[in-house]
């Protein structure tokens, strides 16, 4: 754009004081957009800063579900002892299961298929069918088994309670398969290390499930009843 400047007989001073006022002017809209783009560029940055915090890698697991989460801490040969006092096998046997349940972390937060365990515990509990199961589904509602036996008692939660119920539920696990006579596929380790990942996963998972807002909440919608009992040993 040219500028024309008129000199004024008045004045010769004129000309060169509208240049300064227009450079002035003309720096004084730059420093506002300056400013502005400033603003804005500290805004994106701040609401940059807000999504990490909360849709980062704390919470950005699959399911939405926090990741490092602890597990229940055990005493191995403690477990074993009381698994052999109350069920049938000897204390090697549990001391494997638990061996397997600990290895196999990838497992305790795979979604439980409420229905198919449920199922389960019907088939051997209350058609007296366990014979029909595979012995990973004969460990799992034996699981439930005893959580419904721990709960409707009145347990006292708590981590020793978690140590006795991984226990008893082991045994139950062991004590079902002898009673259906076997299992439709799989051994009776099987049957053992069923039961005990069906605890971890009850107890890992219900613990997630209240650290994001309840059993309805992400991947673990529709677990609220199972994890409702776990919720009682945490």
């Amino acid at each position: 754009m040219t500028l024309i400047f008129f000199r004024s007989s008045a004045s010769q001073d004129q000309p060169s004081f509208f240049l300064s006022l227009i450079y002035h002017l003309y720096k004084l809209i730059m420093d506002s957009f300056m400013n502005l783009a400033k603003q804005g560029l500290a805004a994106y940055e701040s609401s940059q800063s807000n999504v990490s915090k909360t849709g980062g890698s704390k919470y950005n697991s699959p399911d939405n579900r926090p990741q490092g989460v602890s597990r229940p801490s055990f005493n191995d040969d403690e477990v074993a002892e009381t698994a052999a006092q109350h069920g049938s096998g000897h204390s090697g046997m549990f001391s494997q299961a638990m061996s397997y349940v600990k290895s196999n972390t990838q497992e305790h937060e795979e979604p439980i298929d409420e229905e198919h365990v449920t199922n389960s515990h019907k088939e051997a509990y209350e058609r007296g069918n366990g014979g029909s199961l595979s012995a990973g589904s004969m460990g799992s509602a034996a699981a439930l088994q005893i959580f419904k036996q721990f709960t409707s008692g009145g347990g006292s939660g708590g981590s020793s309670s978690q140590s006795e119920l991984i226990s008893m539920a082991m045994a139950e696990a062991s004590k079902l398969f002898d009673q259906s006579g076997g299992a439709s596929s799989g051994s009776k380790q099987d049957a053992v290390n069923g039961a005990g990942m069906m605890v971890m996963k009850m107890l890992v998972q219900s613990k997630m499930s209240s650290m994001i807002g309840g059993g309805n909440s992400g991947g673990l919608g529709g677990m609220s009843s199972m994890l409702g009992l776990a919720s009682k040993f945490m």
